[in-house]
């Protein structure tokens, strides 16, 4: 059973000022130890960008099933392999041997062997069958390298599938609900820790983010079991005292907060503004660059034309005046950032946002 779940938020005040609380919160479940609200809650506003998620179990899982282990070379479709249930780590280091003698130590025919060749072509020098060996560069006898397996845990969030980013989303097969003087709620175990990939579509630098303004869910695959063979599934508020049937999650959801701008160059009613400088705004999650038509600018009640809307960063959007003297002297302009802009999950903007300013002599 899920215990709990861990994440980070955002709040907006009464101003819409955000803020991001220091600690990551329940989202799901609780603690003997939480002594407010504050700590655990419903999560209706998670932090969209660099968000990850640590999803307390109640007891081991098996790891063969979640994560695999990096080969010398390709063994699949990659150059990651599954650890047979029932392999040791003698069978990790008789399979790390040197290429002479890995066919010998490893043989293929052993059901504990690892990094086996599986392709009806081969894989490089090696034939079906045959061992590629464990990549072990330190010569330590253990793999040097371990990933989450594709598809076994992920996240939904609306209609969309969260891409995962495999290499840094593991399973921690330690800790319990003794909370260390080092790590804090943070080191309760054993945990699985799910961070998302940056979405297809983003510019050099992009960060991961979720989703805006879609509710989420956490989906396993029904390999991942425990020690008993069951899936997994999340009990009413994290209470492990009450049942649940391998696969119902349903009982965990969150909200990612809305595509909103985090960040202004410019106020409404500021005055003596620049008629040839730059205007940054920042959202709170990176916006499709195809989105920014979306930006409109009026002088006074006219659309205004003469301007740009670039990316310079993945979440800033900078509008630059061109024409040959900037904006008009002493005029009012209205910055619009319509519903048409959208994340790059294509998810919009809900409300337009406006700032009205005027410029100087």
């Amino acid at each position: 059973m899920i215990r709990q779940v861990r994440l980070k938020e955002i709040i907006r005040d009464a101003n819409g000022n955000l803020s991001e609380p220091l600690d990551e919160v329940f989202a799901f479940g609780t603690h003997p130890q939480v002594t407010s609200d504050e700590q655990a809650h419903p999560v209706t506003s998670a932090k969209a960008i660099n968000n990850k998620l640590r999803i307390i179990m109640d007891e081991l899982l098996v790891g063969n099933y979640i994560e695999e282990i990096g080969c010398r070379g390709q063994v699949d479709n990659d150059s990651y392999a599954v650890v047979p249930i029932g392999s040791t780590p003698d069978d990790i280091a008789r399979c790390s041997v040197a290429k002479d003698v890995l066919p010998s130590s490893c043989p293929g025919s052993n059901q504990h062997s690892v990094c086996i060749c599986t392709l009806d072509t081969g894989c490089g020098e090696t034939p079906k069958g045959g061992p590629v060996g464990v990549l072990d560069i330190n010569q330590d006898g253990a793999a040097d390298d371990t990933r989450m397996m594709p598809d076994v845990v992920g996240l939904q969030c609306g209609s969309v599938k969260v891409p995962i980013d495999l290499n840094n989303s593991y399973w921690n097969p330690s800790g319990d609900q003794n909370v260390p003087a080092m790590g804090g709620f943070d080191a309760l175990g054993p945990a699985i820790v799910l961070v998302p990939s940056p979405p297809p579509g983003g510019t050099m630098g992009t960060p991961q983010f979720l989703p805006t303004n879609t509710e989420c869910q956490l989906t396993f695959s029904p390999t991942v079991v425990d020690k008993q063979n069951n899936g997994v599934c999340a009990p009413p508020s994290g209470d492990v005292t009450k049942a649940c049937s391998p696969g119902e999650l349903g009982n965990f959801k969150f909200t990612v907060e809305p595509l909103a701008v985090s960040n202004s160059g410019v106020q409404n009613g500021d005055t003596g503004v620049s008629r040839t400088g730059t205007i940054d705004i920042t959202l709170t999650a990176p916006p499709a660059p195809g989105s920014l038509t979306a930006i409109t600018v009026k002088e006074g009640a006219t659309n205004y034309t003469q301007f740009t809307a670039t990316l310079p960063f993945p979440q800033q959007i900078r509008l630059t005046w061109t024409g040959a003297t900037g904006l008009a002297a002493n005029t009012m302009y209205t910055i619009t950032i319509g519903t048409g802009v959208t994340d790059l999950y294509n998810q919009a903007v809900p409300t337009p946002v406006n700032y009205t300013f005027t410029t100087g002599s």
